[in-house]
Formats: structure tokens, C-alpha cells, sequence
């Protein structure tokens, strides 16, 4: 047997359950109290926090004893197993893990470089892997490890206010962002948050500028699936952005999930993006 695991930042929702994928969810501090990402505190709670405080929350990694714990409940009936992490550019939840994984002899952690459905793209690739039953622990993460390269992740803005709180931006630059309606394009590269292109106007008016970009500058995607996922956008922009993606490419699976605890965290209210593999297979 193979399980395929994650930390929480994969932001899968209900496909957990479904495909059988195991979470380890990160750490989110609210004031004086630690809780437990998508489990005991979620993205409205940490909205409410921001409102309430103008203070961002903090998130963190688990710590090694953690992880080495969290494999031993999943390779305790003789199972390998398969885990995926944020990028290692981004969080220590990699190394941790890493670290981990050294006192088992069939566990094997991908980074990612990615984050939220970036990094569940490549975890449900591996639940196809496991589920076609042709492939062991490590084949799995050798051909995960090999497509992680290829996995589009990127988001817009709504607003710079997280960005602006969080050291991200200067205030100059939230302020004028917030006079000229100004929406950044967010793209992981290299395993790094770095700047796009940059939409101006209300979200209703730029997300299908935003998806339609997307597919210009990376255009040759795997048709398996598509997530679009978002921190409480508006329902018209979601619905907009899921014609375009329509319009654009015939994936087989276009699916919405609502962003957890660290992409609402560091991006606020109303951030959404269109991930997908990029390969062409």
C-alpha cells in the first residue's frame, strides 16, 4: 500500500476525504493562541482577527518530532508513503519533514516549490499514480519530483492591505494600489512569490484579463484539471473566471476550492487564481 499525504497548505478541501490524501496541518497563531490550520481555525476566523486587530496572524511549520509522529500512525500497517510540502523556499515545513522521514525506510517527502493547489496539483497526480495501482512509494515521488517544474500557481489581489501589513509593500505603494485600484499578479517562480503583471480596476472587470494572461504565458496544460481557488471572492468573479477557463482549454476537471489559513493569511480577502500543470501530458 502507498498513502499520499500533505501538509494543510494544499488547500484541497473535501478532496481529501475523497481521494484518501492524509493531512498534517500547519500551525496559525492568533494573538496569544495557537491553532491548527483547517482544523480548529480556518480563513473567516483569521479575516475576523485582521478586522478586529490590524494585526496578520503567524503561521509555522511542524516541528520534526511532529512530522516523525504523523508518519509513524501512517506506516504502522507496513504502508509507504508519500508526502508533499510548501515550498522549501517558503516555509521549514520541507526540511522538517525531511528530517522526519530519515528514522522511516519507505517515506518520501516531495517539495512541492509551490503552494496551496500548486502543491495539490502535484499531490492528486500522485493520488492517480497510486490509485492506478502500477506504482510504488518511490516510483511516485520520482514522478512527482519530475513534474514539479511544470506546475503553473499564481493569484491576483483584491486588495494590498495583507501585502502592506505583512512588510510586503510599503504603505506609499498600498496607498496608490488602493487610489488606482490597482490588482498584482502573484506567480510562484523558482519555488518564490514574485510579481506579475499588474491589472487595474474592480476584480469583476480584470479576472478574465488575469486568466486569460495566465494561459497566454503558460500554454501548453496538462487537461487532467484545473483549480480555481480563491479566498471569499465574489461569486460573480469565480463565475467568470471559470468561463474563461471554459473558453480557454476542455480540461476534464475544473474545480473550485476555497484557500485555508496561509494564503489568507499573507494575500487577505478576495485572492484568486488559476493553477495547473503545465506539461502538454
Amino acid at each position: 500500500m502507498v498513502k499520499i499525504a500533505a501538509d494543510s497548505t494544499v488547500d484541497l478541501g473535501a478532496l481529501t476525504k475523497d481521494r484518501d490524501i492524509h493531512i498534517i496541518p500547519l500551525t496559525v497563531v492568533l494573538g496569544d493562541k495557537t491553532y491548527y490550520d483547517g482544523v480548529t481555525t480556518g480563513p473567516n476566523d483569521i479575516l475576523a482577527h485582521v478586522e478586529k486587530t490590524g494585526v496578520l496572524p503567524k503561521t509555522a511549520a511542524r516541528s520534526v518530532e511532529e512530522f516523525k509522529e504523523f508518519f509513524e500512525g501512517l506506516t504502522r500497517d507496513g504502508s509507504g508513503v508519500v508526502c508533499f510540502t510548501i515550498s522549501s523556499k517558503l516555509s521549514v515545513t520541507y526540511e522538517n519533514a525531511v528530517a522526519a522521514a530519515k528514522a522511516f525506510d519507505n517515506v518520501y517527502v516531495v517539495d512541492t516549490m509551490s503552494l496551496s493547489t500548486g502543491g495539490g496539483l502535484v499531490a492528486m497526480y500522485g493520488c492517480d499514480l497510486r490509485d492506478s495501482g502500477k506504482y510504488g512509494a518511490k516510483e511516485i515521488y520520482e514522478r512527482c519530483k519530475a513534474r514539479v517544474p511544470r506546475v503553473q500557481a499564481s493569484f491576483f489581489v483584491d486588495t494590498m492591505e495583507f501585502l502592506h501589513k505583512g512588510g510586503r509593500c510599503s504603505g506609499l505603494t498600498s496607498f496608490v494600489a488602493g487610489v488606482l485600484k490597482l490588482k498584482p499578479q502573484l506567480l510562484l517562480k523558482d519555488g518564490k512569490i514574485v510579481v506579475g503583471k499588474k491589472f487595474v480596476g474592480a476584480a469583476e472587470k480584470i479576472c478574465t484579463k488575469y486568466t486569460d494572461s495566465i494561459f497566454e504565458m503558460f500554454d501548453k496544460p496538462d487537461l487532467t484539471r484545473v483549480f480555481i481557488t480563491h479566498t471569499s471572492a465574489a461569486p460573480e468573479v469565480v463565475r467568470l473566471v471559470r468561463e474563461a477557463v471554459e473558453k480557454a482549454h476542455p480540461f476534464n476537471e475544473i474545480i473550485e476550492t476555497v484557500a485555508g489559513g496561509t494564503v489568507t493569511c499573507h494575500c487577505g480577502k478576495g485572492t484568486l487564481g488559476v493553477l495547473y500543470i503545465n506539461d502538454g501530458e
